[in-house]
């Protein structure tokens, strides 16, 4: 008997030859995991030939901000008095408004919720807020540069706005008061 060897004719069997491969001769290939691409940062705002930072970062409450809002409006919940309180953004900050300490009150989680749920709770604190300290009050240097209403962007004359401001609201409650 002949063995299956014998039988099988391999020499006209289908045998590719391998495609040339070029090899990388600066980087070595990596195993693992694929490179995944950088997110490009967004180019920063310039105006005036000042960078403007970004929405996010001038709507961050900083500790100096936080400190002279419990010291403006105390450290309890300006509605019910609870010590536990939160900072609330008057104006949110998705509608621009900053983390400045005229733009914050201090709330309870309560009444912090209510202020995120009940327009009509949220607009009253908001109207409040505009007697006192003018219709900036939501504002930060950046934004009373952008809108010609301060020379620079420095804290001095944003401070000096803003306090004329105050006094200005001051004087427009006074007029209204005596004519009533």
């Amino acid at each position: 008997r002949k063995g299956w060897d014998s039988m099988i004719d391999f020499s006209r069997e289908f045998n590719p030859v391998p495609k040339p491969t070029k090899q990388r001769k600066d980087k070595p290939r990596r195993k693992g995991k694929a490179k995944i691409p950088k997110k490009r940062k967004k180019k920063a705002e310039t105006y005036k030939g000042r960078v403007i930072p970004s929405a996010r970062v001038r709507g961050q409450i900083s500790k100096r901000e936080y400190e002279r809002m419990i010291e403006e409006f105390g450290s309890t919940c300006i509605i019910c008095g609870s010590p536990y309180i939160e900072a609330h953004h008057l104006r949110f900050r998705s509608q621009g408004g900053r983390g400045k300490w005229r733009n914050l009150a201090p709330l309870c989680k309560e009444h912090h919720m209510q202020a995120h749920s009940d327009r009509k709770f949220a607009d009253r604190l908001r109207e409040e807020r505009e007697k006192r300290f003018g219709s900036w009050y939501w504002a930060d240097e950046y934004d009373l540069f952008k809108a010609g209403l301060i020379p620079n962007t420095t804290k001095e004359a944003f401070e000096n706005y803003m306090e004329g401001e105050e006094e200005r609201a001051r004087l427009a409650r006074v007029a209204a008061e005596s004519d009533s």
